[in-house]
């Protein structure tokens, strides 16, 4: 099949190459990298033979998983006899035997590792418990030392995203609240007040709660500068500017730290109101070394100490 399109007798080679490691075993492993660019070669006569043979409308397929949608139950039972057939023939494969069948909407199908209804999708109890399990295990690794926050931020990060192609709002937000109560002892986080910083987790909004500004603090600390950040979270710069401004605000930062303390009072000295409008600040500088990020950081600090003061003078509450 791939001599079809590539005539370059080297890289006929060097393919034939990493297929001979495994000519013991039928298939290839998922850690190879080319195992998913090799399924999908091999697999697009498949995707012909259903388009234009079988002419089905509805046809979706990942790597070795399909689903087809048909009004016609008996349609579908042909369909799946034709390409099992189709499979044996041409490509020395065959349908899984208890994976493939023909099932009704309404009970939900099992795809990707979702169970897909009209409406909604919910991830499978099976990977929910698997996830659980490696959990579990992260807790004990971060407990005794042997991965640090970072490591374990990743394996939370991938899960989130995976789950929120499903509806699983309150289950995200219960996750983080989780990673935040077993992943935050000990010096490993990095914050001045953790109160202040569980406060923060509650207010910010879900799309941040994806840990990207909790990623930016962790680089910041580190020493990172602001463009490495950027490039490392392959974000612009304008993003991690307004990480920064977010976690002054809630005091996990300070200005004085982030920012030099000439550039600090230079900015101070223009800022008349804590109301007033950053392009209007900006005007007054005129100062091409300082741009919108730094001016907001400034503001920010102002409305923490503002917001500070308030909370020390209201009297206590039982």
């Amino acid at each position: 099949m791939i001599k079809r399109k590539i005539k370059d007798k080297k890289v006929i080679w060097l393919i034939e190459r990493i297929l001979a490691v495994n000519h013991k075993t039928k298939g290839m492993p998922l850690g190879n990298l080319t195992s998913q660019f090799f399924a999908n070669v091999y697999l697009n006569e498949l995707d012909y033979f259903v388009k234009h043979n079988l002419k089905a409308k509805f046809y979706i397929r990942y790597v070795d998983d399909f689903v087809i949608l048909h009004e016609s139950q008996e349609t579908l039972k042909q369909w799946k006899r034709e390409i099992n057939s189709f499979l044996k023939e041409k490509l020395k494969l065959e349908l899984h035997p208890s994976k493939s069948n023909v099932l009704a909407l309404s009970k939900g199908i099992n795809f990707l590792g979702f169970r897909i209804f009209y409406h909604y999708k919910l991830i499978r109890k099976s990977n929910l418990k698997n996830f659980e399990r490696k959990f579990n295990k992260l807790k004990i690794l971060f407990d005794e030392g042997i991965i640090g926050r970072e490591e374990a931020l990743r394996s939370i990060e991938g899960w989130l995203a995976y789950c929120s192609h499903a509806n699983t709002h309150k289950y995200r937000k219960h996750l983080i609240k989780e990673f935040n109560k077993y992943f935050s002892h000990g010096n490993k986080l990095l914050v001045h007040n953790k109160k202040n910083y569980a406060n923060y987790i509650k207010r910010v909004k879900e799309s941040e709660l994806k840990f990207s500004v909790q990623k930016t603090l962790f680089f910041y600390k580190k020493g990172m500068s602001i463009k490495d950040i950027a490039l490392k979270q392959k974000v612009k710069q304008a993003t991690i500017w307004s990480h920064l401004i977010n976690l002054i605000e809630h005091r996990q930062l300070f200005v004085w730290g982030v920012l030099p303390k000439e550039k600090i009072n230079t900015i101070i000295s223009k800022i008349y109101s804590p109301k007033e409008r950053l392009k209007d600040i900006k005007k007054k500088l005129k100062n091409k070394d300082i741009n919108y990020g730094e001016i907001a950081c400034v503001m920010a600090s102002i409305k923490s100490k503002r917001k500070w003061k308030r909370n020390k003078k209201r009297p206590a509450t039982k």
